[in-house]
């Protein structure tokens, strides 16, 4: 029976979760009329000053000793923001969930190149058969192949990249400056682009740029408060009710199904990134029992 806390910990993912799917439906709205560098400098221009009352009461998190680091990870997820906008306009909001499910399988490839971790016979068997489950996906026939999840792809794997510089750098830095000094170094490294290719906004399209703003700062928080309960490990099992969230957004809001490349590709992504979510947490248990 679960505990109190880890009940908590649970609500807190699942509101995240919720905040993940809400950014994703804004940025897929406000892609049919604004251009994405436009979309991304305002999520994250909005995301900066809704975390300002908070930065003036704790400036001293504020404090770091890698100013480079938090500039290097704003570059890699600005690239990787773009790219998922993108995705997002050309892609089923299921489909692009399926995607994102691929993130534990790319970071397990990468992180034996740039740190080092060892990748097992069992893992890079249940590696590889998830990337199958990617190209069923992307629905390579004879007649047509979904383009739109080459941009969702690359994101994903700039994710990983941002996710990297966390594990190897950023894991001593402040929360607050984590969020912040992301929020604004991709602030200004789209102001520019954004304001050559800025498009005329109604008020109604202001609310929403705004809403997605705050929604990128509240997902990060309760991501924390999550993790403050329980493992990162426990929540895998819990990630894919976001699937059913997108199914039901895309449906709702855009009038979309999932394919049944969608749901085939579902049916072998979702339970390879089980398995290893698995195995990372019986490695951990008999790490923790020595």
């Amino acid at each position: 029976m679960l505990r109190r806390a880890s009940l908590w910990g649970i609500f807190w993912f699942f509101l995240h979760l919720i905040f993940c799917q809400f950014g994703d439906c804004g940025m897929k709205y406000l892609g049919n009329q604004l251009n994405p560098v436009q979309i991304i400098f305002l999520r994250f221009f909005f995301a900066t000053v809704w975390l300002l009352p908070v930065v003036r009461r704790k400036k001293r998190e504020l404090r770091t000793s890698r100013p480079g680091v938090h500039f290097s990870r704003s570059c890699i997820l600005c690239m990787a923001m773009l790219l998922w906008c993108l995705g997002l306009q050309r892609a089923a909001l299921p489909m692009a969930s399926i995607i994102e499910f691929s993130n534990p399988l790319i970071l397990l490839f990468l992180a034996s190149f740039f740190l080092g971790e060892r990748i097992t016979k069992s893992k890079l068997i249940v590696t590889l058969v998830g990337f199958l489950g990617i190209v069923i996906v992307a629905e390579p026939t004879m007649g047509s192949f979904n383009t739109a999840i080459i941009p969702l792809f690359f994101s994903v794997v700039l994710f990983v990249g941002a996710d990297i510089i966390n594990k190897k750098f950023a894991t001593e830095e402040p929360m607050l400056a984590t969020l912040f000094y992301t929020a604004l170094g991709i602030t200004l490294v789209t102001c520019i682009p954004a304001a050559l290719l800025w498009r005329p906004m109604t008020f109604k399209l202001w609310i929403a740029v705004a809403a997605i703003g705050a929604s990128a700062d509240l997902l990060f928080f309760c991501i924390i408060c999550s993790f403050r309960l329980i493992e990162a490990s426990t929540t895998a099992p819990w990630r894919y009710l976001e699937f059913g969230l997108s199914v039901a957004s895309g449906y709702f809001l855009f009038g979309e199904t999932p394919s049944v490349s969608t749901l085939l590709g579902a049916a072998v992504i979702i339970p390879t990134t089980l398995l290893l979510a698995c195995d990372e947490l019986r490695i951990g248990q008999k790490c923790c029992r020595g």
